[in-house]
């Protein structure tokens, strides 16, 4: 029995307005303590990175901005008291970025906390299966993101290398 394409198209049209939906109603929520979403999001990658990826360079990378746009991220959290920036004792090129235990303690009340709590909500045999979602998703909309001339159409699991 196969479904009715347009019915797919309809209902997979209707789950994307809904993460659209609820991703606005967290990112308006990030305006908070003085803090912007992209400043919620460096707090969020310094408290996780290993000590080594906590810099600038790698900042930008995981959250696809230009050095320039993660330098004024940094740069207000610096002003900010919420994060330090010190040389790296073995190359004094490398700027290593660490929270304080002011931009430690405001993770306690980060905007996502909202997300973790629905998402803790969930059954408890279902939040395996939410990860898994969440993380092909991810792969599917980066990849999509990042390939040149991706074709929409296709396949996403061939675009990840899958068959």
């Amino acid at each position: 029995m196969s479904a009715d394409p347009g019915h797919k198209e309809a209902s997979l049209r209707a789950v994307a307005e809904l993460f659209d939906h609820f991703m606005r109603a967290i990112y308006s929520q990030s305006f908070v303590e003085g803090l912007n979403p992209a400043q919620w999001g460096a707090l969020r990658f310094l408290n996780r990175a290993n000590p080594r990826s906590r810099t600038l360079t790698e900042f930008a990378r995981f959250h696809m901005v230009s050095k320039s746009a993660a330098s004024d991220t940094m740069s207000a959290l610096v002003r900010k008291q919420l994060v330090t920036k010190s040389r790296d004792p073995e190359d004094g090129r490398i700027m290593r970025l660490d929270l304080t235990q002011r931009g430690r303690d405001l993770l306690a009340i980060d905007p996502l906390n909202n997300l973790v709590a629905a998402l803790r909500r969930l059954p408890q045999e279902q939040h395996g299966l939410a990860a898994d979602i969440a993380g092909a998703i991810a792969r599917n909309v980066f990849a999509g993101l990042t390939e040149e001339g991706s074709d929409s159409e296709s396949e996403p699991d061939s675009r990840l290398g899958r068959r």
